[in-house]
């Protein structure tokens, strides 16, 4: 018997009871399948070492999520544009309402867990004829968005960090390449950090994670301890102060993209499924209780920082651009403030890591499947470490030329992180899309982890949510706004596709070709 005939059976779909809708043919995984032979029904051979367990990949999205400093760099959404309901109701409502999309896709994930992810379900749950349209469109969303978000994040601790250092000594004027050089280094720390065996970088990320929700938890409960003067319990969820020039119901809506910028990245875990124990049921459920822990923790958290933020006005109009680093100080005393910050930045930077591992097993999946410039190069593996190294090489490479951006403008340098959420937004919900359109997809395989009969409305529910998001990610704080305020989202994306088509057009098209099996060649070498 053949390993396809050993895994796989065909069987009808019985849970469609809906009037006039054919019941589809689904082909079911079984259970007991073992990783390596699971990836050679999806047509690649195992060339990595599966070095994740649960833990680590939990800690590994977690890390990703980053609530700590993710709550602190996107203060700016709750906080700033609708001050106390902003950080509970805002984020509460976008964390929420986020969970269907990471339900959506850690149901694909389970199907098809492969280090292509986002772009392989794509391919696989398309109509026939729209398959490498979406699939490509999908393949460059993520190479636009996860390598900028690596450097965003990456960049934000620095800032962190330097924040500190102007904090600590008065008369200290940072000037912006300071702030590249100490970015420069962490991404370099960054990168040796990602070239080591996926255990070591395992390791460190369930001792980062552990940090960050260790120092969460004693800011959670030591901030209002600490506090001289508190915020009532009525005043943080019925208190509105509206600061931008748009309507109170739509700078409402706009404090969701706290949760939306935090509660994103988490298909981390999709492009180390190759890497993962047991991924098929690993990669989904560390998927699902990580921004499950996320929400919670993040609302907790926001609580307690909304009790402390009795002046609004003086905390947003900090110098440095750092609320709530003026926050710890004001409560806890310069030097806890210092400390917190610049705990704060370690698991920014961690973060970052989790990002640059995110980018790097992107870039060597598209280019196994010849999507890439200089494929045969990006797809190596290093056989001493059996970790992408190469891949890795550009993707710190390209992160360092994209931070030298910020010394000449923080417009421009900023614009680029607008397009990179719009690019994410993007990718994330075209495979979800093409399985709501494609019910009776024959080719689709459900994984052991899936939604059942909620499955469908889940979907939709993502969809409507996402192409309500999509739009909300590109506007600019207030009307009429200046080049300094603008949201260039939509300007940064566009064109990148566009380059990203005409490669397609004039060279792509004779290599690229979706998804490319590569079991066979590889087991002839």
């Amino acid at each position: 018997m053949s390993s396809t005939e050993l895994h796989e059976k065909v069987v009808a779909d019985d849970k469609s009871d809906t009037p006039g809708v054919q019941r589809s043919t689904v082909v079911d995984v079984v259970e007991a399948v073992d990783d390596d032979s699971y990836l050679e029904l999806l047509g690649y051979k195992q060339e990595f070492k599966r070095d994740f367990t649960f833990l680590g990949l939990f800690s590994l999205v977690s890390s990703e999520l980053a609530i700590l400093p993710g709550v602190a760099g996107t203060i700016w959404y709750t906080m700033g544009y609708m001050g106390l309901i902003g950080m509970t109701w805002g984020w509460l409502v976008g964390a929420v309402m986020g969970q269907f999309l990471a339900y959506s896709l850690a149901e694909l994930s389970s199907a098809y867990p492969t280090s292509g992810g986002l772009y392989y379900w794509a391919y696989m749950t398309t109509p026939p004829k729209y398959k490498l349209l979406s699939c490509y469109v999908v393949a460059w969303s993520m190479i636009i968005s996860t390598p900028l978000a690596c450097v965003s994040i990456t960049y934000s601790a620095a800032q962190l960090l330097v924040a500190c250092a102007q904090l600590g000594v008065p008369d200290y004027v940072a000037e912006a390449w300071h702030v590249y050089l100490v970015y420069f280094g962490m991404m370099f720390i960054s990168y040796l950090v990602i070239c080591l065996p996926t255990k070591y970088v395992s390791w460190f990320n369930i001792w980062s994670n552990a940090l960050g929700i260790i120092i969460l938890i004693v800011l959670t409960i030591l901030l209002p301890v600490k506090a001289e003067t508190l915020n009532s319990g009525k005043a943080i969820f019925t208190q509105a102060y509206n600061q931008l020039d748009w309507p109170a119901g739509w700078s409402f809506c706009m404090t969701f993209l706290s949760a939306t910028w935090t509660l994103s990245g988490y298909d981390v875990a999709a492009h180390v499924a190759e890497e993962t124990h047991n991924a098929a049921v690993t990669v989904p459920r560390s998927m699902v209780w990580a921004t499950w822990s996320g929400v919670f923790l993040g609302f907790i958290y926001l609580i307690s920082l909304a009790l402390c933020a009795v002046d609004i006005d003086t905390l947003m109009a900090d110098e440095l651009g750092q609320p709530l680093g003026v926050l710890f100080a004001q409560v806890l005393g310069t030097k806890a403030g210092i400390a917190f910050m610049a705990i704060n930045a370690f698991c920014q930077m961690a973060c970052g890591i989790a990002f640059f591992v995110a980018a790097s097993r992107i870039f060597f999946a598209y280019a196994r499947d010849r999507a890439l410039p200089f494929s045969d190069w990006l797809a190596r593996v290093d056989p001493r470490t059996q970790t992408p190294n190469n891949a890795s090489l550009v993707v710190f490479v390209l992160s360092a030329a994209f931070g030298a951006i910020s010394i000449g403008s923080d417009t421009a340098f900023e614009a680029f992180f607008s397009g990179s959420t719009l690019a994410g937004q993007i990718g994330y919900i075209l495979p979800v899309l093409g399985r709501c359109l494609y019910e009776d997809n024959p080719d689709y395989r459900n994984g052991p982890y899936n939604l059942g009969r909620y499955s469908k409305i889940i979907r939709w529910t993502a969809v409507a949510w996402n192409f309500f998001i999509c739009p909300l990610v590109s506007f600019p704080e207030g009307p009429n706004p200046s080049a300094v305020d603008m949201n260039w989202a939509v300007v940064i994306y566009v064109p990148f596709q566009i380059i990203a088509m005409a490669y397609w057009w004039f060279v792509g098209y004779k290599t690229f070709k979706g998804p490319r099996p590569n079991f066979a060649e590889l087991k002839a070498q």
